[in-house]
């Protein structure tokens, strides 16, 4: 794994946690907002949240260690939990 980190330019890891952090903070701001029950809130995320997962899903897959173990899951979690706190902070200014 270390030695498909050292070969992978950076930008790439750089943009795939990205992207991958994006991906999870969508898909948690919906649940905070139906949790909410702020609807409006709620439709803009499934719109968003929607068009992104074309992005992803279309994207090539992870074949290597690095890919599937690391450059997906964390990224992904941790903009799911960012998601989590800052969606309540905005469910609370939306109320």
């Amino acid at each position: 794994m270390r030695d498909e980190y050292l070969e992978t330019p950076k930008r790439e890891i750089v943009q795939a946690a990205l992207e991958n952090a994006i991906y999870g903070f969508l898909g948690s701001i919906i649940v905070v907002f139906i949790s909410n029950k702020i609807d409006v809130a709620v439709l803009m995320g499934y719109i968003v949240y929607y068009f992104y997962v074309g992005k992803v899903i279309n994207r090539p897959k992870y074949v290597t260690s690095l890919g599937k173990f690391i450059m997906f899951p964390i990224p992904t979690s941790l903009g799911a939990f960012l998601g989590y706190k800052l969606a309540g902070e905005i469910s609370a200014l939306m109320m």
